[in-house]
């Protein structure tokens, strides 16, 4: 550091005359633990403690003079100048601390937080000062060598003193100058033949005063002996630089001749003191710079005690910690600030004696405010001696009020960790890189199979590991190692831990990484839970599932060979004794044999044995049936139980559906018998009655022809009575047979385009649509597969309705919707509408809401559009309310091309 360019003045403190006041200032810097600064404005270090020297390993004479850019990290530097100009713009409050790294002789980086102040006088910055705190976990020395002031200044000065020349003037008792030397010349820029034999006084008045800086006081002080030549005088003053000669300082020492040549004269020396006037300033600005260096420090009480105790000096991080103003305290004994217990056993005596028998203690515990309040205080109390002498004591105290309770609460935390590690039924592990153990607890160890002594020896691979399906897992595999590996957490993580001696143990492992400052990891904390009894719970229900999806499947198959349909017996048995084998636990060694009365379906190998079970039932005639199945294993096979019990409840249900599909095919046979019994009655019933029908109508007819004009009003009225009810019958009888052929005489379903359907049907309706001035408006309809003559009797019916059964002139829309396979076709109008109660009867025959008087129709309309529709795979409804009209929907099947 040899080669930078340093400040021209020296160290703060390293003058060689050093006052008392002096001595106790740098003594009570150098006993604060945080290094402590000053800078010039110019950011050179002008002053530091011997904290700030052992932080960054540099003599005290290595860095006075040097940049404060010397031992800071680059980016540091623009920052520490950044945080002055910031402060000096008045934009941050000069109590922020912010962290700055210094960089030591040795080449280490230590990071540290810095506190500084401003010097400022008449708004011009004369510099700053500053606190600066190790936040490294280096420890640092308390040990400290003394200071070393730099005595060359000291040498130097003594030898400008004791080896400069004396200027003289030699007066004779008229006062005139008869004698002076070349130092005189030098001093005051006189030529001595222009001296010698002028008159003192006017010598003064017309030539040196002048060339004084106080011309007035150096004439009357001068003049002053030649009027009362009694005394010996000795003062100081200042001669101005010009052409002939330099500024300096002089001392003035006179005393009368007595004796001799020039007895009654005078003799003047004149000393130069420049160098020891210009080291006085040094001190006392010194002596300034120190002690605003103290007052800035707000973080520490710095005082100073006398000898017995008193305080005799007080900064402002006192009277912030302490809380008296140092009107208050000066003068107090510092007992003051103990609590009554330590007074009462004299600890602040004892500090005192120990400082002055060891040189400095360090002391921790209670002190009061000014307020009555307490503080945790860090004291650090040096003994100042003089030639062995004690001549009071520097104190250092700092509020670590604030850092107890965290650390305070800090060690409860970790004692609550602690206890809930030990408590926690969840085994917790850290492990180091090299996979050794640094903590564990004894849930950890047990599920390990360690003692707890063992486990602080265990070594990653010490415990066999396995995965779910049996693999061994290496170690470089395991939770941990792959943490250190990638850096990610590793979450549920099953493994099978196969210890030497104790049960195998299924674990859930987790492992989270414990990072440094790069965010590599260092450590990784490991949990794991037992998790064997879930394990074989969850492997109990897997087996459960399987065996209960084995049965729904079973029975999913024989419900699909039971669907309505009737294929022969001995095929439909064939197949369900073919696939009833896979439905069990040993399918390669299971033979079935299924029976249904005389028809029986047998598997290849099945022979009756003891390892069987079975299942009988009959149907509601007495039709037997029966499953049988056996183990066709061979003996050695170690089994006791061949089959599960959810396998004989498995063949019980299979031979209920059995029984209840073979009396559903009986039901439906019986029922379709039945069925095409009414069909046929009804179509007989309704073809026998239209012979009759015609002859009652037709002589009705004649009648009325022949005899109309003979009959009287009301004669005509009952003929026209009976000629109306037979036509009536007509219809009705023409519904019924309608309604008998749908299922009997309908056409095979195939796609149908309803808008031709819905065509025709407007054509047959179109008188009918003229007369009762109907306006029907039809959006564009799909393609269904469908009948179509029965789908324009439906679409007729439904028309014909909504026409029949609106008051005034109908309003009447048909549109589609698509809802998956089906269409939606709506017929809504604005009718009379219907009553929700009455709506689920007007799908009967021969059901009626509405006399004839009132509207027309035979009640068989709406069923035989159910009746269609139902044919058809589909269903009608109806939304209505009364006065607002209703909507008939039908579903019917998408055309097989469209779906």
């Amino acid at each position: 550091m040899d080669d930078r360019t340093r400040t021209t003045g020296g160290p703060v403190w390293d003058d060689a005359d050093e006052t008392e006041a002096l001595c106790r200032y740098r003594t009570l810097i150098n006993a604060v633990d945080d290094g402590i600064y000053q800078l010039d404005a110019e950011g050179r270090f002008v002053a530091i403690n011997d904290a700030i020297a052992e932080t960054t390993g540099y003599d005290r004479e290595e860095l006075l003079g040097e940049h404060v850019s010397s031992v800071l990290a680059e980016d540091d530097a623009e920052r520490f100048e950044r945080e002055i100009r910031t402060r000096l713009e008045g934009d941050a409050d000069d109590e922020t601390a912010f962290e700055v790294t210094l960089e030591t002789a040795a080449g280490e980086f230590v990071r540290c937080e810095v506190r500084l102040s401003l010097l400022v006088d008449d708004g011009d910055l004369e510099g700053t000062v500053g606190v600066v705190r190790d936040d490294s976990s280096r420890v640092r020395n308390r040990d400290r060598p003394d200071p070393r002031s730099a005595r060359v200044a000291d040498e130097s000065i003594t030898s400008v003193i004791d080896e400069a020349d004396v200027g003289v003037f030699v007066l004779d008792d008229s006062f005139d100058v008869v004698w002076i030397d070349e130092t005189v010349e030098e001093y005051f820029g006189l030529n001595r033949a222009d001296v010698v034999g002028r008159d003192k006084r006017t010598l003064i008045e017309e030539t040196i005063r002048d060339r004084l800086a106080d011309p007035d006081a150096f004439a009357e002080t001068v003049l002053a002996t030649y009027d009362d030549n009694t005394y010996v005088e000795q003062f100081e003053c200042r001669i101005t630089s010009d052409s002939d000669r330099d500024e300096r300082w002089l001392e003035h020492r006179s005393t009368p001749i007595e004796s001799g040549r020039y007895a009654g004269g005078r003799i003047e020396l004149y000393y130069d003191i420049t160098a020891r006037r210009e080291s006085e300033r040094s001190r006392r600005e010194s002596e300034r710079r120190l002690k605003s260096l103290v007052d800035a420090v707000e973080e520490y009480a710095i005082f100073m005690l006398d000898p017995d105790g008193h305080v005799v000096s007080w900064n402002e991080g006192a009277e912030r910690i302490k809380g008296y103003d140092s009107s208050e305290i000066l003068g107090e004994h510092f007992s003051t600030f103990y609590t009554d217990d330590d007074r009462a056993a004299s600890v602040p005596d004892r500090n005192l004696e120990r400082a002055s028998a060891e040189g400095a203690i360090e002391d921790e515990g209670w002190r009061v405010r000014a307020d009555g309040s307490r503080f945790w205080a860090d004291v650090t109390i040096t003994a100042i001696r003089d030639e062995g002498e004690v001549q009071g004591y520097a104190k250092v105290t700092r509020d670590m009020t604030d850092q107890r309770e965290r650390e305070q609460q800090l060690q409860r935390e970790r004692d609550l960790v602690e206890r809930i590690l030990e408590a926690s039924p969840v085994g917790i592990a850290v492990v180091n890189a090299d996979g050794s153990i640094s903590r564990a607890n004894e849930r950890m160890a047990a599920l390990l199979s360690l003692s707890p002594e063992a486990m602080s020896e265990y070594v990653a691979g010490q415990r066999d590991m396995f995965d779910e399906s049996g693999e061994f897992i290496p170690v470089e595999d395991r939770p941990a190692s792959r943490v250190f590996e990638t850096g990610e957490p590793l979450y549920d993580r099953e493994v099978l831990v196969d210890p030497p001696t104790g049960e195998r143990t299924w674990l859930s492992i987790n492992a989270t990484p414990i990072t440094d400052e790069e965010e590599s990891p260092e450590q990784v904390v490991v949990t794991a839970t037992d998790i064997t009894d879930l394990k074989e719970l969850a492997a109990r229900r897997k087996q459960a599932l399987e065996e209960r999806e084995k049965e729904l499947e079973a029975i999913r198959i024989a419900t699909d060979l039971l669907e309505p349909g009737e294929p022969p017996v001995d095929d439909l048995l064939e197949e369900f004794a073919t696939k009833l084998p896979q439905f069990f636990r040993h399918p390669d060694r299971t033979a079935a044999r299924v029976s249904v009365g005389e028809h029986d379906a047998v598997t290849e190998a099945f022979e009756p044995c003891n390892r069987q079970i079975s299942a009988h039932t009959s149907t509601e005639d007495d039709t037997p049936i029966a499953i049988d199945v056996v183990d066709v294993g061979s003996a050695t096979d170690d089994d006791a139980t061949p089959f599960l019990e959810s396998e004989r409840e498995l063949i019980e249900t299979l031979a209920t559906l059995l029984t209840v599909h073979f009396e559903r095919r009986a039901y439906i046979t019986e029922l379709r018998t039945e069925t095409r019994r009414l069909e046929q009655f009804a179509y007989a019933a309704s073809h026998d009655l239209q012979e009759p029908l015609r002859m009652i109508s037709s002589y009705l007819q004649l009648l009325e022809r022949r005899y109309g004009d003979d009959l009287d009003e009301d004669g005509r009225e009952f003929l026209a009575f009976a000629v109306d009810g037979a036509e009536r019958m007509r219809e009705m009888i023409d519904g019924l047979l309608a309604y008998s052929r749908v299922e009997t005489q309908g056409e095979p379903l195939e796609p149908i385009d309803l808008n031709t359907v819905l065509e025709d049907v407007l054509s047959d309706l179109e008188v009918r649509i003229a007369e009762s001035d109907a306006e029907i408006t039809v959006e564009s309809l799909p393609r269904v597969d469908g009948d179509a003559s029965q789908l324009r009797q439906l679409f007729q019916n439904l028309l014909d309705n909504a026409i029949e059964y609106s008051d005034d002139a109908p309003r009447i829309h048909v549109s589609a919707d698509r809802d998956g396979a089906e269409w939606v076709v709506s017929v809504r109008d604005e009718g009379i509408g219907i009553d929700p109660e009455q709506q689920d009867r007007i799908f009967d025959v021969f059901q009626r809401l509405h006399g004839r008087s009132e509207h027309t129709g035979t009640g068989i309309g709406l069923a035989l559009c159910e009746r269609i529709v139902e044919r058809h795979g589909g269903e009608i409804r109806v939304e209505s309310e009364p006065g607002e009209g209703s909507t008939f929907s039908v579903t019917l099947p998408a055309a097989a091309a469209d779906s």
